[in-house]
C-alpha cells in the first residue's frame, strides 16, 4: 500500500466482508459452524492460514471440514486436531473446536489480498452466518485506504462494508455486555444473521421465512423454531412483548 509518508497514520479498521468461493463462508452457511482465522501468510503464489472451526459436536465439525475438502478454493487442508479455543468468546461459538491448516491460491483469498497490501490482522477474524468480520491494522492515508478497499472489492468481486475506521491509538468503543447473545446456539445465530441480512425484519419484509429456510436447507418450521428461540433469548424473560 502506498501513500504520502507525511500523511500516513496507523489505522485500526473493522470490516464486514463477503466474497465468492470462500470455504469459511460456504461452511458457515451450509452447516451453521463458525470459523476463526488466525492470520494469513503468502509466498506470492500460495497463501496459508491456521483456522479454528467451532460447532455443536464432533459430527458438526466433520460436516464443516467436509465442506472445506469439497471447496474448489482450497488446494490443501490438514487437520491439526482439537481446537485451541483461542478466542475470548469461544464458548459462545460452539462446544467443540478443531484446528485446520489450509492452503489456497494467493490470488483467490481475501486474507492474502489484505496481507499483500500491507494490512496486519489485529488478533483474529471470524466467520459466522455467511459473513466475515475482519479487524485490521494498516499504516496509510485515509484516501489510499479507500482506494485499496475498492481494489480488493474489484479483484475478488467482494462485498466489503467498513464498520469502523479510527487511529490505532484511539481506544475502541466499549462493547455492551450481551450475555443473552452468548446463549445462542450456532444454528440460532445463523438463522438470526440471515434474517437480518436479507431484510426479514424490514417493513415491508423483503424475504419470506420459507425463502430463508430454503437458503439454509431446512424446513420452514425448523427455521422459524431457530429464529423464535433466538429472539426469545435476546429479548430476555423481562423484555418479551406479549
Amino acid at each position: 500500500m502506498t501513500g504520502d509518508t507525511d500523511d500516513r497514520e496507523l489505522l485500526r479498521a473493522t470490516l464486514d466482508v463477503w466474497h465468492p468461493d470462500c470455504w469459511g463462508i460456504e461452511s458457515s452457511e451450509q452447516t451453521g459452524a463458525s470459523v476463526v482465522g488466525h492470520g494469513a501468510a503468502t509466498d506470492g503464489r500460495f497463501a496459508f492460514e491456521r483456522c479454528t472451526i467451532y460447532g455443536d459436536s464432533s459430527e458438526h465439525l466433520a460436516q464443516a471440514v467436509d465442506v472445506a475438502h469439497e471447496s474448489t478454493f482450497i488446494t490443501a487442508i490438514d487437520d491439526l486436531g482439537d481446537g485451541r479455543r483461542a478466542t475470548p468468546d469461544a464458548p459462545a461459538m460452539g462446544r467443540a473446536a478443531r484446528d485446520v491448516f489450509i492452503e489456497y491460491e494467493a490470488t483467490d483469498g481475501v486474507g492474502a489480498a489484505f496481507v499483500s497490501r500491507g494490512f496486519v490482522l489485529d488478533s483474529h477474524y471470524e466467520v459466522r452466518g455467511g459473513r466475515e468480520t475482519w479487524n485490521l491494522l494498516v499504516r496509510t492515508t485515509r484516501d489510499e485506504f479507500g482506494r485499496t478497499l475498492d481494489s480488493i472489492r474489484d479483484d475478488l468481486h467482494a462485498d466489503i462494508t467498513l464498520d469502523r475506521l479510527a487511529p490505532a491509538t484511539q481506544a475502541p468503543p466499549p462493547e455492551r455486555p450481551d450475555t443473552h447473545a452468548e446463549a445462542l446456539t450456532p444454528r440460532q445465530q445463523e438463522a438470526l444473521a440471515l434474517a437480518r441480512r436479507r431484510g426479514y425484519y424490514s417493513w415491508p419484509r423483503e424475504v419470506t421465512a420459507r425463502e430463508l429456510a430454503g437458503d439454509l436447507g431446512v424446513s420452514k418450521t425448523t427455521f422459524l423454531e431457530h429464529l423464535r428461540r433466538a429472539e426469545a433469548t435476546l429479548l430476555g424473560p423481562d423484555e418479551r412483548v406479549e
